[in-house]
């Protein structure tokens, strides 16, 4: 890690303590986002960190009561956010920035913005997401992709080869609704989504589980 990003690191710390303190005091979160942003002279980027990794206490509760162990997956459905979870591993593989956030799942920040280019990391990333699915005996694989989203009839393409070449009983589309859909199934939902697990019944945080038990020298930031 740069000297440049370990200074930065340290004054996201020093403004999470602030957000979380202000939060707890009722506060709305986007006006503390913008009140502590600008104490801190913090960029958007690091904005944008720091509204997804910090949450209030009833935040977490919610969301952590939702989450489920790897174990949890054997003979269910896992509807996974294509995407979502594709761009996780691929921050990973790429040694990009990931925080493990106050609720306990693993983001990262890099943002699609509706593009998305195929590299060859996608196709081992989905791999590594696959073959995961397939050794904790998920019953179904369902893989959602957003259609408003660049190449995702591509990205969907690519994944049924590989559920099919895996053995896997699932399938990938693209769709207009994916957080719609992972709202209310009751399968359970795959994704880091603050939105999606704010309103899903029940989720296992797949990308942040390949990268904490499967992948080597991936270095996880807690603010």
């Amino acid at each position: 890690m740069s000297s440049r990003m370990h200074s930065r690191l340290e004054i996201l710390r020093e403004a999470a303590v602030d957000i979380r303190y202000l939060l707890e005091r009722g506060y709305r979160k986007e006006s503390v986002l913008r009140f502590v942003g600008d104490k801190y002279q913090l960029d958007k980027d690091e904005r944008l960190i720091l509204y997804r990794s910090i949450h209030s206490r009833s935040e977490v509760e919610c969301i952590r009561k939702k989450m489920l162990e790897p174990s949890r997956i054997a003979n269910e459905e896992a509807w996974v956010d294509g995407f979502n979870v594709l761009n996780t591993v691929e921050a990973a593989l790429k040694m990009d920035l990931l925080v493990i956030c106050d609720d306990g799942v693993v983001r990262d920040f890099s943002q699609v913005y509706g593009k998305y280019r195929l590299s060859p990391l996608t196709s081992y990333s989905l791999k590594l997401v696959l073959e995961e699915l397939k050794i904790l005996n998920a019953s179904y694989v369902r893989v959602l992709y957003d259609s408003q989203i660049s190449r995702s009839g591509e990205a969907a393409e690519m994944t049924r080869e590989i559920i099919f070449s895996l053995g896997l009983r699932g399938d990938a589309e693209t769709v207009k609704t994916v957080d719609s859909l992972l709202s209310k199934t009751d399968a359970i939902v795959c994704t880091s989504d603050s939105i999606i697990l704010s309103a899903c019944k029940r989720f296992f945080d797949l990308a942040g589980y390949i990268i904490t038990n499967k992948l080597k020298n991936v270095k996880l930031c807690a603010l």
